[in-house]
């Protein structure tokens, strides 16, 4: 697969480079990490640092095609797995009015909760970009779309699959037993050249919208199991059928949202996952600029205490700040609490613009939880804040 997108790639830079018009965008950061315990397992530092830089190069060839590349780059102070080069697009598209075809290594989203995106299956998860990061590792794809006048239809064939990342084991945050992505495993025998297939319906109705999908292959989210020794966990990558809604609805300053699915496999007994709520926004506070939203939603996943799932009965309540503003300042402060073994997790996100060409942002994750609530306790020492100064051309 990486010959054909090699072959691709330079076909499409020799044909276009008399004839094709260059647009490019980007940005440099530089992030640190400060964390606030020592850790429980091997990794000893309580800072990090790091600096990433992500290049989006378009080439608009005719009136009718176009070529995208986007390759991404970070390197980290202690984890070399957050180390890493990957290309989140090599992309050519060709379009009429009515329909679109899309060959090579693309990115996909899919979803409209803010505590979990349960319909999101097309694209890998980079997870070494942190815990609340919506990264992805490009997927390679095929993708047609239809664009009718009641709404769009969406197929994909996905030729190769991405395993995720995960933290070293020097990295931090983690769990207290490191992952060993080298030893992946998989339901299929043909590993990661399963061939997956996806569709997906969008239906605008008023002022709702409405998504109906349906996927078919190896699963984004991995299972884990202990390695010979004891020592480390290997993700196991299962076949899965997975059909699914999400829904969004515009009201007023209501803003309702759903997204649900129900998925099944050999080794995957048949269950539902469903997040549901509801963001309502107060605009003009005080006749000042400032919105305030106040989101909400449940999240539940009918396997109970047998789910690979921590968000098995959980709610969301959060907080959304917009100063709109100059400098477009915004933040997000929210917490995730486990109905069933009461822990908590307490999340931030703020962000600001500095002049014409800056960012920076704010983002802090506490967890706090008893021994009895497994799956959040294994992360009650890797509390930490992260700042990160972005640099946009």
């Amino acid at each position: 697969m990486s010959r054909l997108l090699t072959c691709i790639t330079l076909a499409l830079l020799c044909v276009s480079t008399a004839s094709a018009q260059w647009s490019a965008r980007g940005d440099i950061s530089l992030q640190t990490q400060a964390f606030t315990d020592n850790p429980t397992h091997q990794a000893t530092q309580r800072n990090n640092s790091s600096a990433a830089a992500n290049l989006e190069l378009d080439v608009a060839i005719g009136d009718n095609a176009n070529f995208a590349i986007s390759p991404y780059f970070r390197i980290d102070q202690h984890d070399t797995e957050r180390t890493h080069l990957d290309f989140r697009e090599i992309l050519y598209s060709y379009y009429q009015d009515t329909w679109e075809l899309n060959a090579g290594v693309g990115k996909v989203f899919w979803g409209v909760t803010e505590a979990s995106n349960i319909v999101d299956v097309i694209n890998q998860k980079d997870s070494v970009e942190g815990f609340n990061s919506s990264e992805k590792l490009g997927q390679p794809m095929i993708n047609a779309n239809w664009f009718p006048d009641w709404g769009t239809v969406q197929l994909y064939v996905l030729p190769g699959f991405r395993e995720r990342t995960f933290a070293s084991r020097d990295g931090r945050p983690r769990t207290p037993f490191p992952i060993d992505t080298s030893n992946a495993q998989y339901e299929s025998s043909d590993e990661e050249n399963h061939l997956d297939f996806a569709a997906r319906i969008s239906l605008p109705i008023e002022s709702w919208d409405f998504g109906f999908h349906a996927f078919r292959g190896t699963a984004r989210e991995p299972t884990f199991r202990l390695n010979a020794d004891g020592t480390a966990v290997v993700p196991y990558y299962y076949q899965m059928t997975q059909v699914g809604l999400d829904v969004q609805a515009t009201l007023s300053n209501w803003l309702l949202k759903a997204e649900a699915v129900s998925r099944q496999g050999n080794q995957l007994p048949y269950h539902s996952v469903f997040v549901t709520g509801f963001e309502y926004s107060f605009y003009s506070l005080g006749d000042s600029n400032t919105d305030l939203g106040i989101v909400a939603e449940w999240l539940y996943d009918s396997r109970a205490d047998e789910s690979d799932n921590p968000f098995q009965n959980d709610a969301l309540i959060g907080l959304r700040f917009a100063l709109n503003d100059e400098q477009s300042t915004t933040a997000l402060i929210g917490a995730v609490v486990d109905l069933d073994g009461g822990g908590q997790s307490i999340s931030l996100e703020a962000s600001r613009r500095i002049g014409n060409s800056f960012t920076i942002g704010l983002e802090a994750l506490v967890w706090n939880a008893r021994e009895s609530d497994a799956s959040l306790f294994q992360l009650h020492r890797e509390d930490y804040a992260q700042l990160e100064l972005s640099y946009h051309f």
